[in-house]
């Protein structure tokens, strides 16, 4: 996870601790996890569109498997069978 290892993630929770004092700490605590949960929410969101969108390039006019880029490559490859 970014490259941060367990050591690091301590001595970054007892600064936090320090600084912010325990008072603070549960209420900080509980806002951290509510935006990294926004993030995994919008992450999965964008994969879901991701793959609809694939999807529906994928689906064309001739029946799946044929988008705009299939049909491209089959008509070059006429064009150039043809000469």
């Amino acid at each position: 996870m970014f490259g941060i290892g367990i050591g690091e993630l301590l001595l970054i929770a007892v600064i936090a601790l320090i600084v912010m004092g325990p008072e603070k700490m549960p209420e900080m605590v509980k806002s951290a996890a509510k935006v990294f949960n926004e993030f995994k929410k919008a992450g999965r969101e964008v994969r879901v569109s991701l793959l609809e969108l694939e999807k529906e390039a994928s689906v064309g006019v001739d029946g799946p498997g044929k988008g705009e880029a299939a049909r491209k490559v089959e008509k070059e490859g006429d064009e150039a069978g043809g000469r």
